[in-house]
């Protein structure tokens, strides 16, 4: 009978020590999950061409840039090395920042490349065919008739 206490009692304690490990919204777990998200933007020679922060999860070595360091939630910039290079001399930064908010009103302030782009203006018009002096062969099937 006393065996049984035991048992009873050292299931019990067992029990009441796992419950807290194995629950999901324990310490235990929390050590086990990614950083925190984070939300950034590229921005090539000073120039953005996206118009929402993008999602982060994992968070490469950063370097701060004065530029930004005004901003309570920036963490920091890291030098992209572009596949397809662009114009020449420009660098193309990723600037990552702690809130999305923050980010899309950064973002919403910088230069973009895309405005740019039609701001110059639409591109020049064709010349007109000139169809009207030729006749089609459909056209010219039915006058033939």
């Amino acid at each position: 009978m006393h065996n049984i206490k035991v048992t009873n009692i050292l299931v019990l304690a067992a029990a009441l020590l796992l419950q807290p490990i194995l629950n999901p919204g324990s310490q235990a777990l929390a050590k086990r999950k990614s950083p925190p998200k984070a939300y950034s933007f590229i921005a090539e020679g000073g120039k953005v061409s996206q118009a929402e922060c993008d999602g982060e999860r994992k968070l490469p070595r950063l370097k701060k840039l004065k530029e930004f360091s005004k901003t309570g939630s920036y963490m920091g910039s890291e030098l992209q090395d572009p596949e397809i290079p662009g114009k020449a001399n420009e660098e193309m930064w990723k600037h990552i920042f702690r809130d999305k908010g923050t980010c899309n009103s950064i973002l919403a302030k910088a230069p973009s490349s895309v405005v740019e782009a039609t701001a110059k203006g639409p591109k020049p018009e064709l010349p007109p065919d000139d169809e009207d002096d030729e006749m089609r062969p459909s056209e010219a099937s039915e006058t033939e008739e």
